[in-house]
């Protein structure tokens, strides 16, 4: 049994990534910390402003709107940028394919976001007139649907590779509930948003958050020097 046991485990090994590659996929997660300490800081600052209340892409609107468009499109554009590092990690194997386009969705509807903004909201900007549903506004809503699902999938698929991989079994269920969780999430704000409700921007933040502190938690172990996908294979034990 002993020595079945060590040629099972003597069949893989695990190569931390190398540096360059390793940094290029840390531009992802660097990107979400950077947009998420900036739409904070601009709800926590802003006038009128409720950041249990209102949505993220509300502070497109009013004086400064302009920061968080910028945000949209800086964010955007490094997530479609590392999604060509996901896809040669992943190659070889599940999801190496549907992963990166999965990311690529998320990035352009991200980055059009930027361009589209939101129409006003119950209580925000103050003293907006709320009026029926424009194209622009109708685009917002579309792109951000494009991203928010692209990113559930997201890690449904890594859940699935996660089971192939040695070292990242337990992160196959992590991924997953992940994943759950923000769907529930995203689907409480709509609900919460549609009666005005005074924690509706909570739940958006906790279905953006999710990721952000995955993408943390991930990005710390392969620092840490765990390999992963490509870099995490069979080799021959007698070589």
């Amino acid at each position: 049994m002993a020595i079945m046991q060590n040629e099972t485990a003597s069949r893989h090994t695990s190569r931390a990534l190398p540096t360059p590659l390793l940094l290029w996929l840390s531009c992802s997660t660097l990107a979400s910390l950077l947009f998420t300490t900036t739409y904070l800081i601009e709800g926590a600052t802003r006038p009128g402003y409720s950041t249990l209340q209102q949505s993220i892409s509300a502070l497109s609107l009013g004086p400064g709107g302009w920061v968080q468009q910028v945000n949209f499109i800086i964010f955007g554009l490094l997530i479609l940028w590392t999604a060509f590092a996901w896809r040669k990690v992943l190659t070889g194997g599940r999801g190496a394919t549907s992963y990166p386009i999965f990311r690529v969705l998320e990035g352009l509807g991200i980055l059009m976001d930027g361009f589209f903004s939101q129409d006003p909201t119950q209580g925000y900007p103050q003293g907006a007139v709320l009026t029926p549903p424009t194209l622009h506004g109708t685009l917002h809503v579309v792109f951000a649907f494009m991203a928010i699902t692209s990113i559930a999938c997201g890690f449904f698929v890594l859940a699935w590779r996660f089971l192939k991989e040695p070292h990242w079994r337990g992160w196959a269920a992590y991924s997953l509930i992940t994943g759950i969780l923000t769907i529930v999430f995203i689907t409480l704000f709509g609900m919460a948003n549609g009666q005005h409700s005074e924690i509706a921007g909570l739940y958006e933040r906790l279905s953006t958050g999710l990721g952000t502190l995955w993408g943390i938690l991930f990005l710390a172990r392969l620092w840490l020097g765990t390999g992963f996908g490509a870099y995490q294979h069979p080799t021959n034990p007698n070589q």
